[in-house]
């Protein structure tokens, strides 16, 4: 790959498709089509799962 070459990543967003958040402190899970916000069981930020962490 030449070195002034960029990546792009074409995902097709569906706002209807349900995803997976995780909870960072208890590890609850919780399916919504939309950031559900905080944990439901102790409140604690989530994370959608489909995002890498790194």
């Amino acid at each position: 790959m030449a070195a002034n070459s960029t990546l792009t990543w074409d995902v097709a967003s569906d706002p209807e498709t349900e995803s997976i958040y995780e909870c960072l402190a208890c590890g609850a899970r919780v399916s919504a089509t939309s950031h559900p916000g905080s944990c439901p069981e102790c409140e604690a930020p989530l994370r959608n799962c489909a995002t890498s962490i790194e």
